[in-house]
């Protein structure tokens, strides 16, 4: 039904159980869970738009008149302390409004024909409707909670299940405890009030009675390397992690499942990358250290080793200001995957390559090492590009695509140049080059964008991904074909590049090394 969980779900007392299903509009709804509550109240809620994610994001964000969904019925039900149900389905209930009600309302005057028909019609029916959910509830089970280890290599957890990002790139080997789920969601806690979404096929369930491991976290120490600083704490335990960036100069990493306990801060003198180290409990089983830098955030890299936490602080590249000596990967979007195609049958593939190689080509005569992910038609899997970035100890990683639209966006209103980051150490680059791209190609500036995109994610450097033109549309196709139209890209993209390192330059030299 609408609005209903993907599968079967696990609740503990003191959860609330969001119920919601469609129905025939302005009609009385009610439902049960046997075992739980017989009668749980429900209401019809006023129409609302259901924003279409494309127009959202890709268009000019309306939504239509004909979006607005009517119908829909909610509620919900707190567990209570008391409820042990296992496999129990929610009981829906819809019946005609009372007959008083209808009454009064059309002897009071209704000025719409079709609801007046409808209240008229309201007057003969007798007929109560019900229907289950079909999902499976299950609260307060002896087998819960448990402990999880996490066993990809790289693990996201969520805010809900198949949500936003809580946390990402998790290590194998952590541990949480689950005390929910749905469908194939586990619901893990990890502090006090701070709960995360992890996908059952991506761990491994432990023997009844083993906790995930607590920490109490005495003393954090800080390693100078020529390029970068490593912050280390020492725990029992893999615990998840999470680092926020509070500001270009602001690190703050959260540690789950961690009291403090942390009477020394050791820095390593010769480094001048740390300002100072700060630590807090802001609630039990909560441990952040925050971090102020002297210098923007470069990059950076979190994992253990054994049960040390390890977060790597990279500097800067030294002559930052210049392009000479940088290692720049340059990602051609698609291989194997043609992405989008143009009217001609061009491919994105294609034209990626083609502006990615005239890239590559003006970077080396400025001294750059150029790493490309592909510099043919190989097929190079998605997520072997960061991996290729990673080992070339990349210093700037930018990927080349070219645009198309989903279903319902209009691409002769909509279109133009855009560019992507993730991560807000990333957001300079690409505003540095979307505004190369628009006075190189004179073309629409169609947007900056925060993108969750698998090349944009990784932490260890500035990462962008340019859509240099839409090649579903006609002319565009025919300029991506031309020598001369790479070109101009491509040094857009080059003089971008040379922006943002001079900008870091001029905001951090008083603190250069």
């Amino acid at each position: 039904g609408y609005g209903e969980p993907r599968g079967d779900v696990v609740l503990r007392s003191g959860d609330r159980l969001d119920i919601m299903f469609r129905g025939t509009p302005g009609m009385r709804a009610w439902a049960s869970l046997p075992g739980v509550a017989d009668s749980i109240p429900m209401a019809e809620t006023t129409p609302r738009p259901q924003p279409y994610w494309g127009e959202a994001v890709f268009g000019a964000g309306k939504i239509p008149d004909s979006v607005l969904v009517r119908g829909i019925y909610s509620g919900f039900v707190v567990i209570p302390d008391s409820a042990r149900v296992t496999d129990a389905h929610v009981q829906y209930h819809l019946a005609p409004p009372d007959r008083a009600t209808v009454t009064a309302t059309l002897l009071g005057g209704v000025d719409s024909v079709r609801q007046r028909q409808f209240l008229w019609n309201c007057l003969f029916m007798d007929t109560l409707r019900s229907a289950s959910s079909a999902y499976a509830v299950s609260v307060n089970p002896p087998d819960y909670p448990f402990t999880v280890r996490f066993t990809d290599s790289v693990q996201t957890i969520r805010y809900g299940p198949r949500k936003g990002y809580f946390a990402i790139f998790q290590p194998a080997g952590v541990e949480a405890l689950v005390v929910g789920k749905e469908a194939k969601w586990y619901r893990a806690q990890l502090s006090q009030t701070h709960y995360a979404w992890i996908f059952e096929e991506a761990v491994e369930r432990l023997p009844a009675g083993i906790l995930p491991p607590h920490s109490y976290l005495t003393v954090v120490r800080t390693y100078s390397y020529p390029d970068s600083v490593v912050i280390e704490c020492k725990l029992r335990g893999k615990h998840p992690f999470r680092v926020i960036e509070d500001g270009p100069r602001t690190l703050r990493v959260q540690l789950f499942g961690v009291t403090t306990d942390t009477d020394w801060i050791r820095y390593d003198f010769s480094d001048s990358l740390i300002d100072i180290a700060t630590w807090s409990q802001p609630e039990d089983d909560l441990y952040e250290l925050k971090l102020e830098l002297t210098q923007d955030v470069w990059g950076y890299e979190s994992n253990y080793v054994g049960n040390t936490y390890r977060l790597m602080l990279r500097r800067p590249p030294r002559n930052v200001s210049r392009l000479r000596g940088k290692t720049i990967v340059l990602d051609p979007g698609h291989s194997a995957d043609p992405g989008s195609i143009g009217p001609t049958g061009y491919t994105e593939a294609e034209a990626n390559l083609g502006i990615a190689l005239k890239l590559g080509e003006l970077l080396r005569r400025k001294g750059v090492n150029v790493v490309m992910t592909r510099s043919d038609g190989s097929n190079v899997p998605l997520y072997d590009r960061p991996a290729i970035a990673r080992a070339a100890h990349a210093d700037l990683f930018v990927s080349i695509h070219n645009n198309a639209l989903p279903d319902g966006v209009n691409p002769f209103v909509n279109h133009g140049v855009s560019t992507y980051y993730y991560h807000p150490h990333s957001i300079r680059l690409a505003k540095a080059i979307q505004r190369r791209m628009i006075q190189a190609t004179d073309m629409p500036d169609y947007g900056l964008y925060h993108g969750n995109l698998a090349v944009d994610r990784p932490t260890q450097y500035p990462a962008v991904l340019v859509e240099c033109a839409f090649i579903i549309l006609p002319e565009q196709e025919a300029m991506l074909k031309t020598e001369r139209f790479r070109r101009t890209v491509a040094e857009a993209i080059l003089r971008g590049i040379e922006d943002f390192l001079d900008e870091y330059d001029r905001a951090n030299r008083k603190t250069s090394r």
